[in-house]
């Protein structure tokens, strides 16, 4: 649900504050092991097609193309996220475009994907924050043997910052652009009980504006750069459906302006050290907990060396069939586009629930909490951001077609910096179709 206020809310943004992969990811990895069997479909075959509203794909020899086009009416009551003590808070509604062509491979081994989707903001308002992003790309897999695989991806995207958000301008100005190519690689092997991934992965960065943050954003060249990632995994399945692994990574992030206008020299390097446990509850819970340590270092004295602890979780609970639950905690280090500060410690948690009502009705509902630390990295701000995002929606599907649906979505932010609070509401009225 996160991905449906994504164009025009803050709050979708929020959740990538602790999952910065969900707003940086490269291309997912179809070779990786599945953390979770779904609850066993004890239905009949005929019951399972009649209750069926998924979309179904048009066939197109060994592959099956899935055409969708979304087209959302919102109403945001404050869509520059301005203070909460300041005057003339803006409000609009917006009309949101969101075209997608998926082409998935329909083979018994090996996997070919292919995506193209866009998303176009409109604002009744002002022209100034309307967007138009738009990504594309394909992944796949080779399967050598049955549990031993190669993987890889890439894409190319245009995407723009929300108000409100770490990085994003404030105030009647365009939104943050800037262009994005990503790609990964990857191999994983299972030896009876032990399993061993290796994963590479690069994101380029090129931004095409950057306007005026509450304190201080650097000038838009100063925030292109590359990105490296380079992990190892391995795991031990120690009894059927509970294994324990660890897993190394290191990271590089080479910037293209050295130094920036400022003065600063911002390439880093990092890397992280965990262990974890994955449990399976013969597919009616699950969880994966993680813990560990993480280090990143800063050519440039005024950035502090960052030397933390670092945790994650995510769970599945299937108490009832139709009932799912979803929690979720991350730490990581992302990096900043403020002038006076290279990144910060982003900590978040939180829940979704869905609730299948009926085959065909769907209930949402989505709460988090993060925290933005920039204190802990840079010599020259304090700044301490809280972010708690509420999100709850219906979706009602006549057939395997159509969709419609109404969300409300909640925002608050609290900062230790003047006029950097703000609230946020909004309501989005979705309505699309897809074969």
């Amino acid at each position: 649900m996160s991905s449906l206020l994504g164009g025009i809310s803050a709050g979708a943004m929020l959740v990538s504050i602790g999952q910065a992969a969900m707003a940086q990811q490269t291309p997912g990895s179809p070779g990786a092991p599945a953390v979770r069997p779904e609850r066993p479909d004890t239905r009949s075959p005929a019951t399972q097609a009649a209750e069926n509203y998924d979309p179904k794909g048009v066939p197109m020899g060994s592959f099956k193309l899935f055409p969708e086009l979304e087209l959302d009416e919102v109403y945001n009551d404050n869509i520059y996220a301005t203070n909460l003590g300041a005057a003339g808070r803006t409000g609009s509604f917006i009309q949101l475009i969101k075209p997608s062509l998926s082409l998935r491979s329909d083979w018994n081994q090996h996997a070919l994907n292919f995506f193209a989707k866009g998303n176009i903001g409109l604002f009744s308002v002002s022209n100034t924050p309307n967007f138009t992003d738009f990504s594309l790309g394909a992944d796949g897999r080779y399967d050598i043997q049955r549990d031993w695989n190669v993987y890889g991806g890439g894409s190319f995207s245009h995407n723009h910052e929300d108000p409100g958000t770490p990085n994003a301008a404030t105030g009647a100005v365009p939104p943050n652009l800037y262009d994005q190519i990503a790609g990964n690689v990857g191999y994983f092997q299972k030896f009876n009980r032990l399993s061993v991934r290796a994963d590479g992965r690069l994101d380029n960065y090129n931004y095409v504006n950057n306007f005026t943050s509450i304190n201080g954003s650097l000038a838009s060249g100063a925030r292109n750069r590359t990105e490296w990632r380079e992990s190892l995994r391995a795991g031990y399945e120690i009894v059927a459906d509970t294994q324990a692994w660890v897993r190394g990574s290191l990271n590089q992030r080479r910037y293209v302006t050295q130094p920036d206008a400022s003065g600063f020299f911002r390439n880093s390097s990092g890397f992280d050290v965990v262990a974890g446990l994955q449990i399976d509850f013969g597919g009616i819970t699950s969880i994966e907990v993680f813990g560990g340590y993480m280090q990143q270092d800063y050519v440039d004295g005024n950035f502090k060396q960052v030397a933390q602890p670092t945790f994650g979780l995510t769970g599945y609970w299937n108490p009832i069939r139709e009932v799912s639950v979803r929690p979720f905690v991350q730490r990581t280090v992302n990096d900043a586009g403020l002038a006076s500060a290279a990144a910060y410690v982003s900590t978040s948690g939180g829940v979704d629930v869905d609730y299948k009502i009926r085959p065909n009705v769907k209930l949402i509902a989505h709460g988090d909490y993060a925290i933005a630390d920039y204190s802990l990295i840079s010599r020259t701000t304090n700044e301490y951001d809280q972010y708690w995002t509420f999100r709850a929606s219906a979706m009602y599907s006549p057939d395997n077609i159509f969709f419609v649906g109404p969300s409300y979505q909640y925002v608050y932010k609290t900062s230790n910096l003047q006029n950097a609070n703000y609230d946020q509401s909004i309501v989005m009225l979705r309505l699309g179709a897809h074969l």
